[in-house]
């Protein structure tokens, strides 16, 4: 029932963002009703753009690629154009900028006659200026696209043709501007400059710029441009064989992923003969979500691969035809969900709404004859629209497939944190009531954050087409009739339509992107029993030595594997192609192998004393309160001598040598009663701070991995939200987190998942706190960020070479450093937790176990130092990324 009214209230705040968003933009309302210009019988007369009147008119062209420092070349079309006063449609475009004066007479300058165009790979930072003059007007228009695509590319009055080996760039302005006197085109096509270029140009302009200062129409300007290699394969990112090498990485990445889950679940089953039932069943989740997770990468991954190595998307004047593609993405993405439902081992009530939702999404993509569904007609406009039950089966299935593949995910992360035993409750059955709710909800959330963004899309891709009814028939002033037409209406309603048939496909990919989450559950939940694996009964829990109960080599092996797979994930994409990312995974491992080998060598806990075993063969967790005390009063001896050294003398201090025969006393303790040795002796060079910080503030390897892990999600909060905002919403990066179908919803995804990462970060941290080197804290934290920094480093250096986006790479290290010190801080006061109540702060706790005084907050301040210089660096130095939206409906 609570469910029920979740949904419920869910679906009217649903009703009333939407309704918000029809009133915050007007131009939605109006482009499905009455049109502006004058009509009868739905005859409707064409405005003349008056192209007698454009005579004495004056303009200058430029176009700019800029190769430096991207994946994709940006090119920046900068169009200035100066109208006579005399010009029927000049006063205009001294108009608001929605009303249908103003698009007609920019219309006229920027599209020609056509009364209805979109161009999706078209981007405006803003509305074109207009200044007004005695008698004339001036319009400056700036637009930039992304040549991401093999396809002929239209931007401002250019039009790019995109091939294999090179671009070529043509001065293509409207008809009706084929008497306008151009004082200047400028094509500036960046290094290393053009291979040939026609007419011959006036003068060159900049480095690699060329100038023309007269244009004929019969013979436009004509520029062919050899780009770098890096540029012109990212170019081509969606044909074959490009495109089936990048879908092939992502493949190949969560095969090496499930291959080493399954390793680890076959070591342990290998090194333990005996599993109780526990064990054996967060062993087998281990190699069964390997299995899993690579059914779902082909699904995802093995279509795309064949589509684009059949040539599906290669012509896109076909995609209408295209759109008999984004059927199949409904049973796909149920069958996705099937799959996580399978290895939740879902019970019957679940298995019916799974079946259900199977069903709804399936009959559709399965026959969709039977709702009178045919995709290449459903994405094109239509004079009569289509039945409202083929719309109803379109979103019903769009709806069921993604709602199926979100309930799939939460039944499959229960049965990973009940099984592991990380649940409190863990007999409790899964809350399927409220897991549907809650997948309902957000699916429905998720939809209405894409339908606003398709809405944007839309204003932006069809600017400056005018608002007509959905169809019409044109006939000119001079009373000539023309064919019929349909008009912006009927695209409107067209391009929804296709982005509600494409939701499914684009959900899938969406969703399944974010899967490592139940990758790093699998794995903690096995960890977290393996933790709790006895193998040594020689003594109590308490009185065994503490290296004896670290990680052993399974849990190792995955504490290793969700480095790369949780923490660092999937870097060293090159000229947006994933095939090199696998050997980062390698590159990840072999950082962190490397840290942690040489690292250990200087751990406090695999100290000697002579010949006698390690420190950490010797102390327990039972002799945790006397090394605490201990410590307590060497600190207190050290205060006393410091006070000597500066003539203070309290009472009860004789001389000196009595402190410092104290100091050594305490270098040994005696054990307690079980214990495995009467007394023990600490390390030279080691003393009994040096011992407690060593252990942790837990007894146990995953008491302390978790206590770090909470530390570390905790102040890596503001971090997350400033590499969130350094990524989606900073300059260009902007436009593509408003105009994409999932942008909103990634910002916020993007949040949690660096706060899930940095958790991992903390989590490995307190894990491995007994092999890390140093006495403090914060020097603990250093072999991790080094590990983090090294591959980091190198994919930069890569990026560098190919001169392509260096993104947040500087900032995430620093990112990571600095809640890695954090963390370990945290880890340090945690252990002397017991003496902060006779502490101000715990600032002042800190500097007493630390034995400083001002030291640790000049290193502070060099810290804040560094991350200020890397933000400001970031800011001013980073690319702009290109958009990812994009509309599916184009004429």
């Amino acid at each position: 029932m609570r469910g029920c009214r979740g949904a419920a209230l869910l679906f009217v705040l649903l009703c009333g963002f939407l309704g918000g968003q029809m009133l915050l933009w007007p131009d939605v309302g109006r482009s499905e009703g009455l049109p502006v210009v004058a009509r009868a019988d739905n005859v409707l007369t064409v405005p003349d753009c008056a192209e007698r009147g454009l005579k004495g008119t004056t303009g200058r062209a430029r176009i700019a690629f800029d190769h430096e420092g991207r994946t994709y070349t940006k090119v920046t079309s900068d169009l200035t154009v100066t109208v006579p006063m005399s010009w029927t449609h000049a006063d205009k475009l001294l108009f608001g900028p929605s009303s249908e004066g103003y698009r007609l007479a920019m219309r006229c300058l920027v599209r020609g006659d056509w009364r209805f165009d979109t161009r999706w790979e078209e981007w405006r930072s803003h509305d074109p200026v207009v200044e007004p003059g005695a008698r004339s007007v001036t319009v400056e228009i700036r637009t930039h696209a992304w040549v991401d695509e093999r396809r002929k590319l239209l931007v401002g009055p250019w039009t790019i043709d995109v091939r294999p080996a090179w671009w070529g760039v043509r001065f293509t302005p409207p008809k009706i501007l084929g008497a306008v006197r151009w004082q200047s085109v400028v094509v500036d096509p960046g290094r290393p400059g053009v291979s040939m270029a026609t007419p011959r140009a006036t003068r060159g302009e900049g480095a690699h710029g060329l100038l023309w200062t007269s244009v004929a129409p019969e013979r436009p300007v004509t520029v062919r441009i050899e780009p770098s290699w890096p540029r012109r394969w990212s170019a081509q990112d969606d044909n074959a064989p490009f495109g089936v090498l990048n879908a092939a990485g992502y493949l190949l990445w969560d095969l090496l992923v499930a291959g080493a889950l399954w390793r680890a679940a076959v070591l342990h089953r290998s090194r333990h003969r005996l599993l109780d039932p526990v064990e054996q069943r967060v062993t087998a989740n281990l190699s069964n979500w390997g299995a899993a997770l690579f059914c779902l990468s082909l699904l995802a991954n093995a279509d795309e691969m064949l589509f684009v190595a059949a040539g599906a998307f290669e012509d896109p004047d076909e995609w209408a035809q295209q759109a008999r593609l984004a059927v199949h993405a409904w049973w796909l993405t149920a069958l996705a969900g099937v799959v996580l439902l399978l290895f939740a081992g879902a019970r019957r009530r679940l298995r019916v709404v799974g079946i259900v939702l199977a069903l709804v999404a399936a009959v559709p993509g399965v026959l969709p004859s039977a709702v009178g569904l045919h995709a290449p007609t459903f994405v094109r406009p239509e004079a009569h629209g289509h039945a409202w039950y083929t719309v109803a089966s379109v979103a019903a299935a769009a709806l069921a497939s993604f709602t199926l593949l979100a309930l799939g995910t939460w039944a499959a992360a229960w049965r990973l944190l009940r099984d592991g035993r990380l649940l409190r409750d863990t007999s409790a059955d899964f809350p399927l009531s409220r897991a549907l709710a809650v997948s309902v909800g957000g699916v429905l959330m998720i939809g209405a954050c894409q339908a606003v963004a398709k809405e944007r899309d839309w204003l932006r891709g069809s600017w400056p087409s005018a608002f007509v009814d959905p169809t019409y028939v044109l006939r000119w002033s001079d009373g000539t009739f023309i064919s019929r037409h349909t008009g912006y209406g009927a695209w409107h309603q067209a391009e929804l339509r296709s982005g509600l048939l494409w939701s499914a496909d684009q959900a899938q990919d969406w969703w399944t992107g974010k899967l490592w989450v139940l990758t790093a559950l699998a794995m903690l939940a096995f960890l977290h029993v393996a933790s709790r694996r006895r193998t040594d009964f020689s003594a109590p829990a308490g009185r065994l030595p503490v290296l004896r109960t670290e990680p052993g080599p399974v849990e190792r092996w995955l504490l290793m594997v969700s480095y790369p797979a949780v923490v660092v994930l999937f870097l060293g994409i090159y000229a947006a192609n994933s095939v090199p990312a696998l050997l980062w995974f390698f590159v990840d491992l072999a950082a962190l192998a490397v840290c942690l080998r040489v690292g250990s060598r200087r751990a406090v806990l695999y100290r000697r004393a002579g010949n006698k075993p390690r420190l950490g063969n010797v102390v327990t967790p039972a002799d945790r309160a006397v090394l605490l005390t201990a410590a307590r009063e060497h600190r207190e001896g050290l205060a006393k001598l410091r006070r000597l050294d500066h003539g203070q003398a309290d009472e009860g201090v004789v001389d000196r040598e009595g402190i410092e025969e104290e100091l050594r006393n305490l270098r040994q303790w005696q054990s307690g009663p079980g214990g495995a040795a009467s007394e023990r002796e600490l390390p030279p060079g080691v003393t009994v701070v040096d011992a407690v910080l060593a252990l942790g503030p837990r007894d146990t390897w995953w008491g302390n991995a978790t206590r770090a892990a909470r530390y570390a999600a905790l102040v890596s909060v503001p971090f997350a939200g400033f590499l969130t905002w350094a990524q989606t919403l900073r300059g260009d990066a902007l436009n593509g987190t408003l105009y994409d179908p999932f942008g909103f919803p990634e910002v916020v995804w993007s949040v949690a998942s660096w706060v899930f990462a940095f958790a991992w970060a903390g989590f490995l941290l307190g894990a491995l706190w007994r092999r890390l080197p140093g006495r403090r804290g914060p020097v603990k934290a250093l072999p991790l960020a080094v590990a983090y920094a090294v591959p980091v480093g190198l994919f930069a250096v890569g990026n560098h070479l190919l001169g392509e986006e260096q993104d947040i790479l500087a900032l995430a290290a620093a990112a990571v450093l600095l809640v890695l010190t954090l963390t370990a801080l945290a880890m340090d006061l945690d252990t002397f937790r017991a003496e902060r109540a006779f502490w101000p702060s715990r600032t002042q706790l800190l500097l007493s176990v630390y034995q400083m005084r001002f030291f640790s907050l000049q290193i502070a301040w060099i810290l804040a130092q560094l991350v200020a210089v890397v933000t400001l660096w970031q800011f001013f130095t980073s690319a702009d990324a290109p958009p990812s939206g994009g509309g599916s409906v184009t004429k």
